[in-house]
């Protein structure tokens, strides 16, 4: 009896060893801080537009921040979470110490959206997590020329697909960035991770990699797998099937882009016109305002299939800010004009009322109206 028991309660230690080590999803806070953000003109009105005019073009919105000690675990930023890019960079100025910084002879080069342009070098060194979990031997880019047009930021971790990279496109190929890192060390299951941006005008929100939190799920959940071949297929892109308002305007949908890191919503004028919003107005550059005071039991809802995210018009209600970042007292409405030719893109303005979730090892995108709570169901992926 006691040489079958003993077996038995090997084989049993053996597997709740395992079951201890398998990797658990890593879930941050993500800590707003105030940005502002060139608003684009509409492409169509652009040309009229006199280039010494003294316009605003600045929408008040939010940065989301996470904590990363970079070469050392002490030297800790805090850097804004992007997923419409997929490479780390710092200011090499926001450091004190570079010298376990490993150069690699590569140079980095990226211009954004907003037209910012960061230039510096490639290299390796850890990175540690708040949580205190190291991500050992990770390129990232040392930034040594950073022309920013959003304000001060000691750096960017881009979360995006492989193919994203800034290098990508001139050599072929790709790196283990940020997320692929953590599911090649072990510490997540999958190269994935899911967003809670929280309601406008709250402190935090949340980022969970290699996993999901069920709490925030409210309703049917949409299910996309992105082209692989298409010139969107670097970036998180999905369909909407149409538009609706409470004030009964409706549209047809359009393709567009995921992106934490642009703070209004660019979809078709025809859109913005056939929702029907009350007091919404446009000037001389195609730029959308809409009065401050919107209600919150009013809603502008994307549909993807059955799925229905709704954003209340409050959050649709942006403020603005002059070159000083100081308010004006008007508001951006949180949806603003774009072409085919330039693209669409849906983000904090929309991102805000939905739980995404991206897992690049599927290639697919996960998305459902957003449960606003502190609670926590969260899973592995």
């Amino acid at each position: 009896m006691v040489a079958i028991a003993y077996p038995f309660l090997i084989s049993l230690a053996a597997a709740l060893v395992v079951r201890d080590q398998a990797p658990k999803p890593l879930s941050f806070t993500l800590n707003k801080h105030d940005k502002k953000e060139k608003v684009r003109p509409n492409p169509t009105t652009r040309a009229k537009i006199n280039a010494n005019e003294d316009v605003r073009l600045f929408a008040n919105g939010d940065s989301y921040l996470i904590n990363l000690g970079v070469i050392d675990q002490n030297q800790e930023l805090q850097l804004v979470l992007d997923t419409g890019s997929a490479d780390l960079w710092v200011d090499a100025a926001k450091l004190s110490d570079t010298s376990a910084f490993t150069k690699d002879g590569q140079k980095f080069g990226i211009e954004y959206q907003d037209q910012s342009i960061v230039r510096g070098e490639f290299g390796t060194s850890s990175v540690w997590l708040e949580n205190g979990v190291e991500i050992k031997d990770l390129q990232w880019a040392l930034a040594t020329d950073v022309e920013l047009t959003t304000g001060e930021i000691p750096g960017i971790l881009g979360i995006g697909k492989g193919i994203n990279e800034a290098g990508y496109h001139s050599s072929g190929t790709t790196y283990p960035n940020f997320t692929q890192k953590l599911k090649d060390q072990g510490l997540i299951a999958s190269n994935s991770y899911s967003y809670y941006l929280n309601k406008l005008g709250t402190a935090t929100g949340t980022i969970t990699f290699g996993g999901r939190d069920l709490a925030k799920v409210k309703g049917p959940v949409a299910t996309f797998y992105p082209s692989t071949t298409d010139e969107n297929a670097r970036f998180d892109t999905v369909t909407v099937s149409k538009f609706t308002s409470a004030n009964g305007g409706s549209a047809p949908g359009v393709e567009a882009i995921l992106d934490t890191g642009t703070t209004l919503t660019y979809i078709p004028a025809s859109v913005i016109k056939s929702l029907k919003v009350p007091g919404v107005s446009v000037d001389i550059r195609g730029t959308y305002y809409i009065g401050c005071n919107q209600p919150t039991t009013k809603f502008v809802s994307f549909w993807f299939g059955s799925t229905e995210i709704k954003v209340s018009y409050h959050d649709l209600a942006i403020p603005e800010t002059d070159d000083n970042g100081n308010a004006t007292g008007r508001c951006y409405f949180g949806f603003q004009s774009s072409t085919p030719e330039e693209g669409y893109t849906l983000g904090d303005s929309f991102l805000r009322g939905a739980y995404i979730t991206v897992n690049h090892d599927k290639n697919q995108i996960l998305i459902s109206d957003v449960n606003f709570t502190d609670t926590e169901n969260i899973v592995s992926i």
